[in-house]
């Protein structure tokens, strides 16, 4: 499972769906009925995919950066784009500064974001801008800058 790359890529603003415990054949169908890319590391998945109108992208890496990488060279923008939950990827809403979310976050932040299924809070703290300088690093290296 892309578990990994899933995260990451909706940390770039994707909406990634990461079905976790289902059968290849149940992966491919829900692939089918959400009209969804399929990223995948299985080649007897990737083949299965030939002939069922699933658009099949085989990441060819084990280490996240290239695969990272790998998706970018497919049109993905590097670049830290807040609209999915990391965890269940659901849409990001931008909320106000309340005394019920203040205690948990950096002093500094004005940003906040919910997501409206699993209400986990998010903000550009210390760990958004290290992810955002990775991403700029890579695109960086790869000659994709902004």
């Amino acid at each position: 499972m892309l578990l990994r790359l899933g995260r990451w890529l909706r940390l770039m603003g994707q909406d990634v769906a990461s079905p976790k415990g289902c059968s290849d054949e149940e992966i491919l169908q829900k692939a089918i009925d959400e009209k969804r890319t399929l990223l995948t590391r299985d080649k007897r998945l990737a083949t299965a995919c030939l002939g069922t109108g699933v658009k099949c992208i085989l990441i060819r890496s084990s280490r996240i950066d290239e695969q990272i990488e790998e998706m970018a060279k497919r049109g993905i923008p590097l670049r830290l784009d807040p609209k999915r939950c990391t965890i269940c990827n659901g849409p990001l809403q931008e909320v106000e500064l309340s005394h019920e979310n203040i205690a948990s976050i950096e002093p500094s932040e004005k940003k906040l974001w919910r997501c409206s299924e699993c209400q986990k809070l998010y903000w550009m703290g210390s760990h958004w801008r290290k992810i955002k300088m990775k991403l700029d690093d890579m695109a960086s290296r790869m000659d994709l800058a902004d």
